[in-house]
Formats: C-alpha cells, sequence, structure tokens
C-alpha cells in the first residue's frame, strides 16, 4: 500500500463497529467512490482480522474528504465532545467571559435541546447560570428564551434528580452484594428497567441504569437477561445514541465478560480485540480481559503476544489491581508456552516489587498459579516454602466454603507435601477430599473443577484420574 494511504489507514482501522453501522445510517453521499470508500471502511470495521484493501487509483482527496466527514459526523454525536462544550461555555458564564458568538450558539443549543439529551441535566444548570448572568445585565428579551426552557423543563430535571438518586443507591447495594454475596438486590431490577426504557429520560442516567442491570444480572448469573439488555442498548448505540468512544469501550469490555460466561468464546474475543483498540485508563483491565479470553481458547501463543507487547504499560501502571491480574495472567502464559525459567524469574521479581499491595486484590488467583508454575517446574520444596511465608493456607481457609469456590492453594500445598514425601497417597487424597467438599458446586463450578484437575494431572496421572471420578460421584450439585 502507498505510504500516500497511511494516515486513512490509520484512521479507518480505529472505527467502530457501532460507528459504522451509525455512519452507514448518515449515508447520503452520492459519489460512487466516496461511497465505496466509506462502505469498505465499514466493512472492515465489523471484523478484527481479514480486512478489505482500498483501491490506490482513486483520487487521494476523496480519502480526505471521507476522513473529514467521518470525524464530524461522530462529533456531532459525540456525547463527551458535548461534555466539553458544556463545561467550557459554564466556565465562560461564570467568569462573564463569553463571547457573542458563543452566545449565539448557546442560544440555538437552548432552542432545540430536549430532556433525552445525555448531559441534559448539566445542560439544564448551565441555562440556570446563564439567565442569571442575562438578569443582572437587564436582558429581559433574552431571558424569555431561557426562562420557557426552564420553565418547560423543570419536572423533567428535577425527575432527573430523583432517578440519579435512585440509581446511586442501587449502586451501593449492588457493589456491596459483589463484594460480601450477602445483600438481596432483586428489587432493583424493575425500578431500573423502566429507567433504561423510559423514552422521556436523560441519556446519561439511562445508560448507568444499564451499566447497574449488568451488574444485577451478573451478579445473579442471570445472563440470558443480561443479553436482552445488551441487545437493546446495541440498537441505540447505532443510531448514535448514547455514543462516545468511552461508552463503547466499556461497553465492549462488559460484552467480554457477558459472552464468556455464556461460553460463546467466538463473540468473547471478538469484543475484548474491540475492547483494546484505544490506548487509555482502562486499557489494562481490557487487556486482562483479552488474555483469559485467549487461554480459555487455548491461543497460548497469541496471548504471550500480547502481554510481552504491552508490558510496558504493566509496569508503568498504578492500578495495582490490573497489575496483579496481568502478573497473573503473565505467568500462567510463560507456563503454558514452556517458559519456566522466565516465569520464576518474573514471579520473584513481582512479588518483591509489589508486596506492599500483593493481598489488596485477588491475591489467591497470583499466588494459586504461581504455586502452579512451582509444581511445573517440580519445586514441591518451594511450594510448601511460599505457603508459610505468606500464610496462604490461613487465607484461603477465609474464603473456602464459598459458592463453587475450589481450594486450589491447599491442593498444590498438600500435592507438595506428597511429592516432599511427608505424607502417603491416600492422606493426600484424603485432605484434598475434605477441604473441596467445604465447598458447594452447581454444574458450572464441576465443569471448572474437572478442568483444574485436568490442568494439574501431569503431576500424577493415574490419582487425579482417580480423584476426578471421586468428585463427579460424590459432590453436591447445588
Amino acid at each position: 500500500m502507498k505510504s500516500k494511504l497511511k494516515i486513512f489507514l490509520e484512521f479507518s482501522e480505529s472505527v467502530l463497529p457501532h460507528e459504522a453501522a451509525f455512519l452507514l445510517r448518515e449515508n447520503r453521499i452520492r459519489d460512487d467512490e466516496k461511497e465505496e470508500i466509506l462502505r469498505k471502511v465499514c466493512r472492515n470495521a465489523e471484523q478484527f482480522e481479514a480486512t478489505e484493501e482500498f483501491d490506490e487509483d482513486i483520487d487521494k482527496r476523496k480519502y480526505a474528504y471521507i476522513k473529514k466527514w467521518i470525524a464530524r459526523k461522530l462529533e456531532r454525536v459525540d456525547v463527551d465532545s458535548n461534555l466539553e462544550y458544556l463545561t467550557y461555555i459554564e466556565k465562560q458564564v461564570l467568569t462573564d467571559t463569553i463571547t457573542s458568538e458563543e452566545e449565539k450558539l448557546l442560544q440555538e443549543e437552548i432552542s432545540k435541546y430536549d430532556q433525552t439529551s445525555f448531559y441534559f441535566q448539566k445542560f439544564y444548570e448551565l441555562v440556570r447560570e446563564y439567565q442569571d448572568f442575562l438578569l443582572v445585565r437587564f436582558r429581559y428579551k433574552d431571558c424569555e428564551l431561557t426562562g420557557d426552557f426552564l420553565e418547560r423543563n423543570r419536572g423533567f430535571y428535577e425527575k432527573a434528580l430523583k432517578v440519579k438518586e435512585e440509581i446511586f443507591h442501587a449502586t451501593r447495594d449492588l457493589t456491596y452484594q459483589y463484594t460480601t454475596r450477602s445483600t438481596n438486590t432483586k428489587h432493583w431490577e424493575s425500578v431500573l428497567q423502566a429507567h433504561l426504557h423510559d423514552a422521556e429520560l436523560d441519556g446519561r442516567n439511562k445508560y448507568h441504569a444499564f451499566v447497574r442491570l449488568v451488574f444485577l444480572y451478573f451478579n445473579y448469573k442471570e445472563y440470558e437477561k443480561a443479553r436482552e439488555i445488551f441487545d437493546y442498548v446495541d440498537g441505540l448505540f447505532k443510531k448514535g445514541l448514547m455514543y462516545s468512544r468511552r461508552v463503547l469501550f466499556n461497553y465492549y469490555a462488559n460484552r467480554v465478560i457477558l459472552h464468556s460466561n455464556l461460553k460463546d468464546l467466538e463473540k468473547a474475543e471478538y469484543y475484548a480485540q474491540l475492547s483494546v483498540k484505544q490506548d487509555n485508563s482502562d486499557k489494562l483491565f481490557y487487556l486482562n480481559n483479552l488474555v483469559a479470553i485467549l487461554l480459555k481458547k487455548d491461543k497460548n501463543k497469541e496471548a504471550l503476544e500480547v502481554l510481552t507487547a504491552n508490558y510496558a504499560l504493566f509496569k508503568n501502571s498504578f492500578n495495582h489491581h490490573q497489575k496483579l491480574g496481568f502478573a497473573t495472567h503473565y505467568i500462567r502464559t510463560l507456563v503454558r508456552n514452556k517458559r519456566i525459567a522466565i516465569a520464576e524469574t518474573f514471579a520473584k521479581n513481582f512479588i518483591f516489587e509489589n508486596k506492599k499491595h500483593l493481598f489488596d486484590h485477588r491475591w489467591s488467583r497470583f499466588f494459586s498459579n504461581y504455586l502452579m508454575l512451582l509444581t511445573t517446574a517440580e519445586k514441591p520444596a518451594e511450594v510448601i516454602k511460599i505457603s508459610k511465608k505468606y500464610n496462604l493456607l490461613e487465607r484461603e481457609i477465609e474464603t473456602s466454603g464459598n459458592y463453587n469456590f475450589i481450594p486450589k492453594i491447599h491442593w498444590y500445598y498438600y500435592l507438595a507435601t506428597y511429592l516432599n514425601g511427608n505424607i502417603s497417597e491416600d492422606s493426600l487424597f484424603r485432605r484434598i477430599s475434605e477441604i473441596t467438599a467445604t465447598s458447594h458446586f452447581d454444574n458450572e463450578g464441576l465443569e471448572a473443577l474437572n478442568e483444574f484437575i485436568d490442568r494439574l494431572s501431569f503431576a500424577q496421572p493415574s490419582f487425579f484420574s482417580g480423584l476426578k471420578s471421586h468428585f463427579s460421584s460424590n459432590l453436591l450439585i447445588s
């Protein structure tokens, strides 16, 4: 491809599927070549692997036109771009520095802005400030416009504030439920559903209702219900509603979790690949999701390539929760790619450099993978040493007995004790059976347990085969 198209190609590769769907709805282009360029951009946006090449013989000015046309169309409906405008104008009003041209544009916005706009609440408050600005200057004619807007939308504004408060309380309950598993939040379902489908509500409240509903359905593992609201919001995005790239990337990341739980790994990978197309503060989170899906699909080489390419991002991040997730995936991926020595060095360095935050978030995932690494490296004495040094057994006991919980650290410790010659095979069988029996499993949990046993069976194939049969026959399925 000629270098003259380099800038356009980079731009076209950044276009997202929902942006493409909106752009095609907005298409009124009558030039055949320009339209074909646009349609090719949109077709390529729908896939992350195969792409159609662009015709180098078309006048490069037509590529420049389409690039500007796309950018203009998307900026017009970008809610975050609108927020930047509102924030700027509010500053101009509050500091008495608003220009005549800025006032003219603001008054045009007041004439067409309605309560369903994404940032309606902020706009209403801006108009109230602007009216005060006009009153003290005796500009009563202009006050007719602002006064009419405020009066006509007062009820919508008060409703928006009430809904915002409700969503705040729902958020508090849902996050507490996620942390403690002890709160019933089902009563929020009908409330949030009503807000999501309210045709008169502002876009920000509607989107927040959607996110909280996703949280609720994920908490209760009601993934089919979650799929329904995802599909509803999907349609809104394609119409250019509630749109910004920030919102879309968050949406894609949540769809990764949805399709992963629905066992639809193809769609999970598709959305995971989309979510990492932009650099932002959440990229490490999105990368962790992508790698998790690649590992589930046994795409071990691809997972390692992703992690290696983004190692600098991991090192420079201040998000210790996501750093721990990255480190956990990195260890797993190195082991699967038979880079055992590199994995050991990395794990030791990570523990040393992050010892203050090791037990802040999901520590058990990191250490269970570290112990898996040491088991693979045939270092049972190291497994025992690490388990005792960090009191891992005691820490895991605090979380044992939970739904579908597999006490992996205990498994690795007991296996290491057996391999070190300190207990018999019968004692190993009994200890693993007893600690695992304290958990309650459903079919999904039993499937995860069997997968774990399969991963571990390399150490003692016949023993773990017998253990698998024992659990299949004796574990309680809830």
